[in-house]
């Protein structure tokens, strides 16, 4: 898979380990050579598309310190290297053909983007309201792009860095995911704030529950392409007890024991 810069030049997972760094220069290079932007030592390559810098970018100091807090927070909880730039923009990752795993759209530019170059037609949101209120996002501008451009915006709200309550919200986000796809008018968009946990978690749920995938399967097929190895035991937490969870095909609802 081939990735594609817009205005940045630094990784947005820069801080993983076998990840190369490019510069601006190199990247287009790269692209000129059609060879991928991305990759790594583990020779699996994905997309890392970023948008055009957010006004945010230009507050200094008070975005830098959100960035800070939040990377703090995701580290301690995930134990995992990886860092959420929201200066660098919305970043996203083609896992199927239909599906799109990635941060939050930041102004409706970037519902621009996802519509005309992705072909994006619902947007499954998973963030709180105080997420949204954290960083500043105009989400009824968002949400109005979204109705002027075709595209279903869906909120089922989970609580960041909490399994538990991931868990409880798992079963409706996924049948949403679900009916999305099935619906076959256009790409799906999975988001939480950084697309590193909530996102993943729901788009690993919809493989492990609708594509005949196991587990592991499921989350190999995932982190192959967004690499988030060590997101594994966050990942994995809401699915404890899951496993013979049963899909009514009528209505695509899920039935699992858990909480609405």
């Amino acid at each position: 898979m081939v990735g594609v810069g817009y205005s940045c030049s630094c990784l947005y997972f820069s801080s993983h380990p076998t990840v190369s760094r490019f510069s601006s220069t190199s990247t287009k290079n790269a692209i000129s050579a059609g060879n991928p932007i991305w990759a790594s030592t583990n020779s699996f390559k994905f997309t890392q598309i970023s948008c055009k810098l957010p006004e945010s970018a230009n507050k200094g100091i008070t975005t830098s310190r959100k960035m800070e807090d939040y990377n703090v927070a995701m580290k301690r909880t995930m134990r995992n290297p990886y860092e959420y730039h929201h200066d660098l923009g919305m970043n996203y990752t083609l896992i199927t053909e239909n599906l799109i795993v990635g941060s939050q759209p930041q102004k409706v530019e970037d519902i621009n983007h996802l519509k005309e170059d992705q072909n994006v037609s619902y947007i499954l949101n998973l963030q709180q309201d105080g997420d949204v209120e954290y960083w500043g996002i105009d989400l009824p501008s968002i949400i109005e792009r979204c109705k002027e451009l075709g595209i279903r915006h869906m909120r089922r709200p989970a609580r960041d860095f909490d399994p538990d309550s991931l868990r409880s919200g798992l079963p409706k986000a996924v049948s949403s995911l679900e009916w999305a796809i099935s619906e076959g008018n256009g790409r799906a968009y999975v988001h939480c704030t950084a697309g590193l946990g909530r996102a993943p978690a729901v788009a690993i749920a919809y493989m492990f529950w609708f594509c005949n995938m196991d587990l592991n399967t499921a989350y190999d097929t995932l982190t192959s392409k967004r690499p988030c190895e060590n997101l594994f035991k966050i990942v994995s937490a809401p699915f404890v007890g899951l496993e013979n969870t049963d899909v009514d095909p009528a209505s695509n609802e899920v039935f699992c024991g858990v909480g609405s």
